[in-house]
């Protein structure tokens, strides 16, 4: 996807994130008596904790519902205009319920209100939905608004594009100086890698995993959750390689680990937030122990949330992508408390001219000019914050196989981290690294 519509996609959903809160805001409000119209509705907002001024733009989102909103047409009309929102799955909603009875009472009255269920997760007290009639949509939510916790749209995530190497970022110093290899010597992967990994089973939400001379001792398992008979571009199977190839030259971090191939995104990069959560659970219960996710969406979704804090809790360690666009937050999931959030430098150290910044960041690792595996057969040079992500997801699983603890693999990659001298919202703690023995 072009850079210049992920910005135009971007932006359209920080829109509908601020409409959405509204929208909740009358979904509740609307079942009260008129003399509690004025008391906040307890809907656990849409914006994410990182955005400056957030309290006092929820407060501005509460004057304009208690302005604007009276009625039952009005939230159907505002679910018909968030549907035209690029950027958002139109007539879908994750909903999530204060509990397991909440969630089977839904189950139960959603066909006859002409609500499809399209998957749901007592563990998480969620349901993604889809409805043909917002009138119906905004009837069921606003009838059973007590029941809910939250209401978010369905968000488009996406692989982050190629950059144009062509490109120069002044105010970086470049950041695009290849490494014209798979970086292993940048991150201190040397000697015998042939049992790093071992025993780890590594999931790899992506495009799909295409056979590969590479990766034929990664016994890679394949679960498609897109289901839409296309063939996987070559973005999954390099970050498989990445992480697992065992190519002599140009081979992975951990060739001793498994590979569970998870499918959450379409041959275009295109995934959703439904999607990613479910390959999070489906990643849980096939016995992940490190999660690479190489994609993101700039929408904050509850029920993606609670699908991370679910694998952090089960011991599964989630390392996610910064993204490619040059922006001055996170990419979620990797914007989320705990994820192991990867930025890209080139082959000077510099932070890469088109990876993203934030406060959180966790880490950097080689992310410009890396040659990986890819569709047909092939190795690839390309660039991007996936390809670090694979790298330390390779580092983690290593560092996991050699009897690290998952609870404090974060500080661990810290502390081994190469400083690079740059600001920690660039480049995290500096470039991750293979622990010495």
């Amino acid at each position: 996807m072009n850079s210049w519509l992920k910005s135009l996609i971007a932006l359209s959903i920080l829109v509908c994130v601020g409409a959405f809160g509204i929208l909740g805001w009358l979904a509740l409000q609307t079942t009260r008596a008129p003399e509690a119209a004025g008391k906040s509705s307890g809907w656990k907002r849409m914006f994410p904790e990182s955005v400056p001024g957030r309290d006092v733009v929820n407060q501005a989102l509460d004057q304009a519902a208690a302005a604007a909103f009276q009625s039952l047409d009005q939230l159907a009309e505002k679910l018909r205009q968030l549907n035209g929102i690029p950027g958002v799955k139109p007539n879908e909603l994750l909903l999530t319920f204060k509990s397991e009875q909440a969630l089977k009472d839904f189950r139960e009255r959603a066909a006859k209100a002409g609500i499809t269920i399209l998957s749901d997760d007592p563990r998480l007290l969620s349901a993604h939905v889809r409805y043909t009639d917002p009138d119906a949509m905004a009837k069921e939510l606003r009838q059973n608004a007590g029941n809910l916790d939250n209401v978010g749209l369905n968000y488009v995530a996406w692989v982050p594009g190629l950059p144009d190497l062509n490109q120069v970022d002044a105010t970086n110093a470049g950041g695009a100086a290849p490494y014209n290899n798979s970086g292993l010597d940048a991150i201190g992967a040397n000697g015998n890698r042939s049992t790093w990994g071992k025993g780890i089973k590594v999931a790899v939400l992506d495009t799909g995993v295409t056979d590969h001379p590479s990766l034929l001792g990664a016994g890679v398992v394949h679960y498609d959750l897109v289901k839409d008979g296309q063939t996987p571009n070559g973005h999954g199977t390099a970050m498989a390689s990445l992480i697992a190839g065992d190519d002599p030259v140009n081979g992975g971090v951990a060739p001793a680990v498994q590979i569970l191939d998870i499918r959450v995104a379409d041959p275009q990069g295109e995934s959703t937030t439904a999607l990613v959560a479910q390959g999070i659970m489906q990643a849980v219960d096939e016995g992940a122990v490190v999660i690479n996710i190489s994609l993101g969406t700039t929408g904050d979704s509850t029920v993606l949330h609670r699908a991370i804090e679910y694998a952090q809790q089960q011991g599964v360690v989630v390392v996610a992508a910064a993204g490619n666009d040059q922006q001055t937050a996170l990419s979620y999931p990797a914007g989320y408390e705990g994820v192991v959030s990867v930025a890209a430098v080139d082959a000077y150290g510099n932070q890469a001219f088109f990876s993203n910044s934030g406060e959180t960041l966790t880490i950097s690792a080689p992310g410009v000019g890396i040659v990986s595996a890819y569709s047909d057969n092939r190795m690839v040079v390309s660039s991007g914050t996936s390809q670090a992500t694979a790298i330390t997801s390779g580092v983690v699983s290593t560092m996991l196989s050699w009897g690290y603890n998952s609870q404090n693999i974060v500080q661990a990659l810290v502390n081994n981290a190469q400083s690079t001298g740059a600001p920690s919202y660039q480049v995290g703690a500096g470039i991750v690294q293979i622990p010495k023995p």
